[in-house]
């Protein structure tokens, strides 16, 4: 039986989403994911105070275009009036499905400025946040937050209570605490005890990596709809076999792994120029990641500044045209 859409504001979803990753979810990224079927993605976290400032780059990265509809845009910050104008610039570009709060990132540069996981110890401030957003625009705003700062501080389901009353639209939740970052396994058990607790969707991320497991997920803890991170590295196709199994179809098979890195590389350079062949060196890595003889083919992609030398090693690897 296929499993109901994600719900958020007045609008319906795929029940799986590709989480916003930096350095990762760029527009490229994201239009290569939906030529296979993926739905609902997100932004690269977008820097409140830089968006506010007028930073052309992330000005770029806050704009949705037509082709890459629905996107989420995530914002991360700690002022909530910062945050409040951030949105509102996102909201009068237009394009954005929904705003997400970013609530988890445990990266140290983002937490010592009190951003990202480090909210997850100051709720208060992290309703006022939620608050003057919502005051601000008329899209939803959604939060992406952990378990807690550490194990003996876990209060996700406090947490999300507030964020709920604050305004939010849904609530994703990272199975993780800020101290594991993105080890050991996922507290999946926390999403149903989440969905028990709050109104609002609740989105499940943490250890999702394959249809089964999203299904899974699914079945077991009640969520509204699941999140692939590290899933989705070089196989930018598993958002749309994902969607496929829990609607009750067939998944399509794996599509060439070479292909698909030719026509993102394409997508880069249109979009970076002469510096999408550097952004580049990542995903063709994640592409060719336990393929016999990737090591070599990893070290002659990172020694090449040349789009065609590229394009030739690409095709001599993978056997791709």
């Amino acid at each position: 039986m296929p499993f109901a859409p994600l719900k958020i504001g007045n609008r319906s979803f795929s029940p799986v989403a590709g989480a916003p990753m930096a350095g990762v979810t760029d527009a490229p990224f994201r239009q290569t994911a939906r030529t296979f079927g993926g739905e609902l993605l997100f932004t690269e976290m977008v820097l409140a105070a830089s968006l506010v400032h007028a930073h052309r780059q992330t000005r770029e990265m806050a704009v949705c275009r037509d082709i890459d509809a629905p996107v989420a845009v995530q914002l991360e910050g700690t002022d909530p009036d910062t945050m409040a104008r951030a949105a509102q610039i996102v909201e009068s570009t237009g394009g954005a499905a929904f705003i997400d709060v970013n609530m988890g990132c445990p990266v140290p540069k983002i937490v010592k400025s009190g951003g990202g996981a480090a909210l997850m110890t100051d709720p208060e401030r992290a309703e006022r946040i939620v608050r003057a957003m919502t005051d601000a625009v008329s899209l939803p705003v959604t939060v992406k937050f952990r378990l807690g700062w550490d194990a003996e501080s876990e209060n996700y389901l406090d947490f999300g209570k507030r964020m709920q009353d604050a305004g939010a639209a849904a609530a994703t939740l990272h199975a993780r605490t800020r101290e594991q970052f993105y080890g050991g396994a996922a507290d999946q058990s926390a999403f149903e005890k989440l969905k028990r607790a709050l109104d609002i969707p609740v989105i499940a991320n943490g250890d999702v990596r394959t249809p089964a497991d999203a299904r899974e997920v699914l079945e077991q803890t009640g969520a509204d709809a699941v999140m692939i991170g590290r899933g989705m590295l070089g196989k930018p196709w598993i958002l749309a076999q994902c969607a496929a199994v829990l609607d009750g179809r067939t998944p399509a098979a794996a599509p060439d792994a070479g292909k698909t890195a030719l026509s993102h590389f394409d997508l880069m350079e249109k979009y970076y120029g002469r510096k999408a062949i550097f952004i580049a060196r990542k995903h063709i890595a994640w592409y060719s990641a336990g393929k016999e003889g990737g090591a070599d083919f990893r070290k002659a992609v990172n020694e090449t500044d040349d789009p065609a030398r590229l394009r030739d090693l690409i095709r001599g690897f993978f056997n791709a045209e």
